[in-house]
């Protein structure tokens, strides 16, 4: 919302201001249509017209991309929705692991300057590095499933929240494989390592743009009001 702000202050002009946020986040608005487009057809859902270009609706709101998929049960609706969520946190896993930002986390954890530093510039010598980090931000900020995505998910939570309880109540505790504990613990792991890969790049971004935004604001003697939805 606020990097959208820093686009209008700097235009002046909202529909320019849209316009250049797409082509900003372009890259994660693609792979975030797309998985919702492939998931569907792997779940043999039938699905529509796909459009990726920018739409102001009369609410202010904005659209960035939409997928038609055809009626189909909860599951395999909740799944659809999911799917650019599972995607995005595969391709920035990828991205870094390419980008070794591993051993940036390690060296932090570790409170190791030097290491940090070794790490840092290790990265910084590949010759791809902004192009790889500028994805990582692109598509991981565009993977979060939009509300729409979120609406067949509302029967699978009330189902899992009374099965949880019921468990907790019952006070069984099952026995898994401890194949199947090894493969909970990954998943946990790639979801921690993908949300805190994004997670770190964004505060570097809102650090800079606060500053930014608010030098520009007051130059320009032009402030952009947020309200939240």
């Amino acid at each position: 919302m606020h990097l959208q702000g820093f686009i209008l202050l700097m235009t002046g002009h909202q529909g320019l201001a849209v316009w250049i946020f797409f082509l900003l986040f372009f890259p994660g608005i693609l792979v975030h249509e797309l998985s919702h487009w492939l998931m569907a057809k792997l779940l043999f859902v039938p699905t529509g017209r796909i459009t990726i270009w920018p739409k102001v609706n009369r609410d202010g709101s904005v659209w960035l991309g939409t997928v038609e998929v055809g009626q189909t049960d909860t599951i395999r609706g909740s799944l659809i929705g999911l799917a650019p969520l599972i995607s995005g946190s595969a391709i920035a896993v990828l991205i870094g692991m390419h980008l070794q930002l591993g051993g940036w986390g390690n060296a932090l954890l570790a409170l190791d300057l030097p290491l940090l530093s070794s790490a840092i510039g290790s990265s910084l010598t590949m010759p791809d590095f902004w192009l790889w980090l500028y994805l990582l931000f692109a598509i991981a900020n565009r993977m979060l499933p939009s509300p729409s995505d979120r609406e067949p998910w509302k029967p699978v939570v009330v189902l899992l929240a009374i099965v949880a309880v019921v468990w907790i109540a019952s006070g069984w505790t099952p026995q898994l494989p401890v194949e199947v504990e090894q493969l909970i613990a990954e998943l946990g792991g790639f979801l921690i390592y993908a949300f805190s890969v994004t997670a770190a790049i964004d505060m570097a971004v809102i650090c800079l743009l606060a500053g930014v935004e608010g030098l520009l604001g007051l130059l320009l003697q032009r402030r952009v009001s947020y309200r939240s939805r």
